[in-house]
């Protein structure tokens, strides 16, 4: 049985279907990622649970905190990304950690 290798025409429509995008989906897609935040409030302290493929410790700056807003700088998928994360609970704005463990950063902010 013979059969010819299939191409991405032949298995969506044909042309019409790529040829209503444009030449920069890729990159657009590219772009609109965003790491994914999880922030859990854990009695005494909050937890900002953030995705950081790729990035190190180093990679992760918190740079402002607010009482009720964290300003967060990282490096993802080879692009440095700015996140303003709003807090459950009012918190201390010297007292944080940071740890990044399996593409997942982790910072630990004392509450007032």
């Amino acid at each position: 049985m013979n059969r010819k290798p299939a191409r991405d025409k032949d298995r969506i429509g044909g042309n019409e279907f790529w040829e209503g995008f444009d030449d920069n989906y890729s990159l657009f897609r590219y772009f609109v990622s965003e790491p994914m935040i999880e922030v859990r409030d854990e009695g005494s302290r909050v937890k900002i649970l953030m995705e950081a493929s790729g990035s190190r410790e180093r990679d992760v700056r918190v740079e402002r905190v607010r009482s009720r807003t964290v300003d967060i700088v990282l490096k993802y998928k080879g692009r440095q990304i700015r996140k303003r994360v709003e807090l459950p609970s009012k918190v201390r704005g010297s007292n944080f950690t940071v740890k990044v463990k399996n593409g997942v950063a982790q910072i630990i902010l004392v509450k007032d």
